[in-house]
């Protein structure tokens, strides 16, 4: 999967969606787009194997209109906090939306829930790491050997789909993990 770069999208008044790369024009998001498509698909496919499912049923597998949807649902106010796509990391925004609370497809295609399943293990390990202990401090307070608690977070950065122990961090707030 082509690796998603630093990208901020936005839904404009007369409802047409736009991204935005650091140094770059703002840019209207079209069909032609597949530098931004494809990835972005390929990401909510492994990422989250039921909302892409949803997409696909939904539009019949047209690639544009299950990236705009998705990006409508889950990035769509422009600001200047985040940016919705930083190296692979989405970061989702409470978009405005008439139908929020009652949408079918909350939770699914809006807010979809991610499918990092970790052990009740890993759970515990992660949760260590969340509070900002490192692998010796983590294995010290469970009574086990730091190499094994070092495996355990390769398993678990593994699993969330990040190259960097950091980014364990990220990708699993974001999830409200």
């Amino acid at each position: 999967m082509e690796t998603l770069k630093t990208i901020e999208f936005y839904t404009t008044p007369d409802g047409s969606v736009y991204y935005k790369v650091p140094g770059q024009e703002s840019r209207r998001l079209t069909k032609f787009n597949v530098d931004i498509i494809d990835p972005l698909l390929g990401h909510i496919k492994q990422r989250f194997p039921e909302c892409y499912a949803a997409l696909a049923c939904k539009y019949r597998n047209k690639r544009f209109d299950m990236a705009d949807r998705f990006i409508r649902c889950n990035f769509g106010e422009h600001d200047l906090l985040t940016q919705d796509i930083d190296n692979d990391v989405l970061h989702f925004e409470e978009v405005r939306c008439p139908l929020r609370g009652i949408c079918e497809h909350e939770g699914v295609i809006c807010k979809p829930k991610s499918m990092v399943s970790l052990s009740r293990c890993e759970r515990e390990i992660a949760n260590l790491y969340l509070e900002g202990l490192t692998f010796r401090d983590i294995a010290a307070k469970l009574g086990k050997n730091a190499e094994t608690v070092k495996v355990q977070l390769m398993r678990i950065k593994k699993k969330c789909g990040v190259k960097h122990c950091r980014d364990i961090i990220r990708v699993l707030r974001l999830k409200n993990y």
